[in-house]
């Protein structure tokens, strides 16, 4: 896999940051879970063996998109307490999604949200375009969203820091990226988010893995199986 390092990334501009923080629209939000995703909220199923209970929780179901094409708990990185999932869902999360929420279409869309019992959450939203040529479209943008992404944040929270890395792509799929960033606000927590996009003909998914820490305390080897993962199964 390739990995290249893009080290802080835009802290050129941070100094001029307060100038233009209101210039951009964009939403965005860190990766650590909230107090009010508590583990035992009746929504969810419980998955302490790293299985997901997608589909068996009374929530809406996704109607346009397979279930069988997002992720379980057992393929995201390992976390000691396991995972609590909820999904799939029909539509957008209403958490915004890091980097890419925006950006995101509301139609045949749905998302499944995994999280623990600490500050570590993901999520995994699954597209389809209709088309291989709309989806070629949407990754165009979420590509260069991807590259923006550290530089952007720091235009909204003058002041901070942030920085980014390319951990390359999935073989096989027609499109896939995935990359780190890391952020942290003045005198706040650090936190980092780890995020593939993956587009198989008309299908695309983004899959996003936060918690507070910084790219070194990433688990980077176990999220790019997560990609090859979520390659697999939108190849059905």
């Amino acid at each position: 896999m390739r990995h290249t390092r893009n080290s802080v990334r835009g802290l050129a501009i941070a100094a001029g940051a307060a100038l233009g923080a209101g210039a951009l629209a964009v939403t965005t939000l860190t990766g650590t879970a909230t107090a009010d995703q508590p583990a035992t909220a009746t929504a969810a199923i419980a998955s302490t063996d790293g299985t997901n209970g997608a589909g068996t929780n009374g929530a809406t179901e996704a109607a346009a998109i397979p279930a069988d094409a997002f992720l379980t708990g057992d393929e995201l990185p390992e976390h000691p307490d396991g995972w609590y999932s909820e999904g799939p869902v029909d539509g957008l999360p209403e958490v915004p999604v890091f980097c890419y929420d925006a950006l995101l279409p509301e139609e045949n869309v749905a998302h499944v949200t995994h999280w623990t019992e600490l500050d570590t959450n993901a999520v995994q939203v699954v597209m389809d375009l209709g088309s291989e040529g709309a989806a070629a479209g949407l990754v165009e943008v979420l590509n260069e969203a991807s590259t923006d992404c550290a530089s952007e944040w720091l235009w909204q929270h003058p002041g901070g820091t942030a920085s980014w890395d390319d951990f390359g792509g999935v073989e096989g799929a027609d499109y896939a990226r995935v990359i780190g960033v890391h952020t942290a606000p003045p005198e706040s927590a650090h936190d980092v988010n780890l995020s593939a996009v993956i587009r198989e003909g008309s299908l695309v998914t983004v899959v996003r893995w936060g918690q507070m820490g910084t790219l070194s305390q990433a688990p980077v080897t176990e999220f790019l199986a997560t990609a090859e993962a979520a390659l697999a199964r939108l190849e059905g």
